[in-house]
């Protein structure tokens, strides 16, 4: 499985090797610039260009969690190893690390 995301405001998990669109989320109101599977492949991080951090529950098929607090559009997103926090870049200059918990 992989996930994308992009202009259209969508990310998407798609299964190989056939390249079928398994599921997909709305949410962003503006392009999407990263997406991540938690370790644990339960949830999702992405970042956008609406200066959000969105996390989501695959198994519920919706954004559980909005991140805010960058100023500028998030250049991307990822989990730490753990599982527990989320890193985010912005364009505002900063980096935020997100406990989930």
């Amino acid at each position: 499985i992989v996930v994308t995301g992009g202009d259209d405001r969508l990310w998407k998990t798609w299964g190989f090797p056939d390249g079928n669109i398994l599921m997909s989320g709305e949410g962003h109101t503006d392009w999407l610039s990263g997406c991540c599977f938690r370790p644990s492949g339960t949830q999702l991080v992405t970042s956008s260009g609406d200066t959000t951090v969105r996390i989501w529950d695959l198994s519920r098929r919706g954004c559980i969690l909005t991140l805010r607090g960058h100023a500028r559009a998030v250049r991307g997103c990822s989990w730490h190893s753990c599982g527990d926090f989320v890193a985010s870049a912005s364009m505002d200059g900063t980096s935020k690390i997100w406990d989930v918990n």
